[in-house]
């Protein structure tokens, strides 16, 4: 009998571990869910904020869009100007040109307006020649009347035979 005994407190601790057992792993799987479901209130809490913070994303980058084409537009319409200006600019260099060639024609024209062949003493191409660059003649000079012509034609004009019309219109 003493062996029966010993076999049947045997058997009682095995299940009294075994019980030990179940009932600390059930503790902990219950620790473990109550465990998991603190982490998916507070995942639920930041789920708005995510939410928020994507919207907010989102926004910035149809801002970013929107400004981007703003600035693409506004360097095609620089551009545009740019070739604008060149256009206007070259225009101007062609007028500029055709009128220097008016009153250089005009110079040759006039018996009144003595230019000299030799460069170095043309007052139109010298640092020492009017700021106008006509060349020098008694019109520029003061040595005569203002109109270049003698004395007692003079014209209304008092700015010479060959003065530049003032130009009254707007661009």
């Amino acid at each position: 009998m003493n062996t029966t005994i010993w076999i049947i407190i045997a058997i009682v601790v095995v299940l009294v571990v075994i019980a030990l057992a179940v009932a600390a792993s059930r503790k902990r799987n219950e620790r473990r869910h109550q465990e998991a479901d603190n982490i998916r209130a507070k995942a639920q809490e930041q789920t708005s904020v995510v939410e928020k913070r994507e919207a907010l994303a989102e926004e910035t980058a149809a801002n970013a869009r929107k400004t981007q084409a703003e600035a693409d537009a506004k360097a095609a319409e620089a551009k545009r100007l740019q070739v604008d200006a060149q256009t206007h600019q070259n225009t101007a260099t062609t007028s500029r040109d055709d009128l220097k060639n008016e009153w250089k024609r005009a110079d040759e024209l006039d018996p009144a307006v003595k230019t000299t062949d030799t460069p170095s003493t043309d007052a139109r191409t010298t640092a020492a020649g009017p700021a106008n660059g006509r060349a020098t003649d008694a019109r520029t000079t003061g040595a005569g009347p203002a109109n270049g012509r003698p004395t007692g034609t003079d014209s209304t004009n008092s700015h010479g035979a060959h003065a530049k019309p003032t130009d009254t219109t707007s661009t």
